[in-house]
């Protein structure tokens, strides 16, 4: 038996270069992990896959979830399905929030079975079987914080900043990804707003990195939801350093200068029906716990 932890992750920045022949968007983005994790336990079994789910209704055990389809790509390419597993997932990052939430548990698969089962399998394997899963698992087999490229599936490291502290706020009600993109008013770049960014983060100063947050995403969710818009104003006057949307949302985050102001931050938006979780960036990805 073996369980991990796995991190959630935000998008300092999130430039959208253009469409692709093959329908998805060329994308360069900066991918950070939080202190916010799920839990997955597994055990080994004669044969098959089988997942328990513990923790918000709604979120499908079957074949449809990126766990499942991680441990049968993983038991057919590393294992020859010789033998099988059953996993629990212990959920605590928020669903459909861009956060990562089901592709740091695809990765935590991945490397979870890698581990249990002691196989040699190579990173570039690892990586080939992670892009298959989807255009964020790659960056959680290592997590901390990276450059991706191309769909998001091309991973460069960076090193890590000092700690930030950062504050979550998600709606009830979720954002469609596709409608995001489908929308038209995704704002196009160039990947200038990375290399502007690359330029503080070394430095770990709140205050200089919340001025070079960028999404390109971000006009397309407050022309769906112009509730996120008004909502990241409001953290602004709060205090924050800096608010952006988190992928393609809804989860909105906001740097705070230290944990007496992020917890002070957070406790403006507690009673509204809102998910929000104080956390710091960490620089790990999938650990054993």
């Amino acid at each position: 038996m073996l369980t991990v932890q796995t991190p959630a992750k935000i998008n300092p920045v999130l430039e959208v270069l253009g469409k692709r022949s093959d329908g998805y968007h060329e994308l360069a983005l900066v991918f950070q992990a939080i202190g916010l994790y799920d839990r997955l336990t597994f055990e080994k079994k004669v044969a098959g896959v089988s997942l328990i789910v513990e923790g918000p209704a709604g979120l499908a055990a079957d074949d449809s979830n990126l766990i499942v389809k991680a441990a049968k790509l993983f038991s057919r390419e590393a294992l020859k399905n010789t033998v099988g597993v059953q996993i629990t997932l212990h959920k605590k990052i928020p669903l459909a929030a861009g956060l990562g939430g089901g592709s740091s548990d695809a990765a935590a698969t991945l490397r979870g079975l890698q581990w249990l089962f002691e196989v040699p399998v190579s990173e570039e394997k690892m990586h080939q079987m992670a892009a298959q899963l989807g255009s964020d698992v790659n960056f959680f087999l290592n997590g901390g914080t990276a450059l991706g490229t191309g769909r998001g599936e091309i991973i460069t490291p960076w090193e890590a900043s000092a700690p930030l502290w950062v504050i979550l706020v998600k709606p009830s009600e979720g954002l469609s990804t596709p409608a995001v993109y489908q929308s038209g008013k995704a704002l196009i770049t160039t990947g200038n707003k990375v290399s502007e960014f690359q330029k503080v983060w070394p430095e770990g100063s709140p205050a200089s990195i919340g001025t070079h947050l960028f999404n390109g995403l971000e006009p397309a969710a407050f022309y769906l939801r112009p509730e996120l818009e008004l909502m990241k104003n409001r953290l602004l006057n709060e205090g924050a350093l800096g608010v952006l949307l988190s992928g393609s949302g809804p989860t909105l985050f906001a740097l705070a200068a230290d944990g007496t102001e992020a917890q002070k931050i957070a406790s403006k938006f507690e009673d509204e029906g809102l998910e929000v979780v104080v956390a710091t960036t960490v620089s790990t990805g999938v650990q054993k716990v």
